[in-house]
């Protein structure tokens, strides 16, 4: 089953907020928006239940800044 990831960032550089959605499930990751690159490092249990715990690497379309986040 596929989960939809939405990002919605602030850039480091220019603080133009980056927004982007993508489909992530069992062996395919389909980015729409902003392309942006997910690495899912872990699993996180919580209260509201189990998150992926991931690194997101984007491109500000603003200023051209390369971005890194943990999510």
């Amino acid at each position: 089953m596929a989960e939809t990831i939405r990002l919605r960032v602030k850039c480091h550089a220019c603080s133009n907020v980056i927004e982007g959605t993508a489909k992530y499930g069992s062996g395919h990751f389909v980015p729409e928006g902003v392309s942006f690159e997910f690495v899912a490092v872990g699993k996180v249990e919580g209260a509201q239940g189990r998150r992926v715990k991931a690194e997101v690497t984007c491109i500000c379309p603003n200023c051209g800044v390369k971005c890194k986040y943990n999510v």
